[in-house]
């Protein structure tokens, strides 16, 4: 993973990262009280939100609700690459202490 807007550039509402899978890899099974956005950039891959495992290659767009079930799979013989966008983890806790 490589951030490509952290909280270093300072935006103050998301993150973007980049994944790059290589094949017959996968990223963690997960879930985050935050969504995330998908881009998918480069490959093929399937991505598993709650039960349902769906293929998904260049162009796609995924949402992950907050607190999702969610892996992502590199199922071709290239790199799977996507951008992933997700709030800003200080906004999210500023957020969290507004509604206690």
């Amino acid at each position: 993973m490589r951030w490509l807007i952290s909280e270093k550039e300072k935006a103050p509402y998301f993150a973007m990262r980049y994944f790059e899978i290589e094949p017959g890899g996968w990223t963690d099974l997960g879930h985050h009280a935050h969504d995330h956005g998908v881009i998918i950039l480069k490959g093929k891959g399937k991505v598993l939100l709650g039960e349902k495992e769906t293929e998904i290659s260049f162009g796609d767009v995924v949402y992950v609700p907050p607190n999702e079930i969610h892996q992502f799979k590199n199922i071709g013989d290239e790199p799977f690459g996507f951008i992933c966008v997700i709030p800003n983890k200080d906004m999210l806790r500023e957020i969290k202490a507004r509604v206690k």
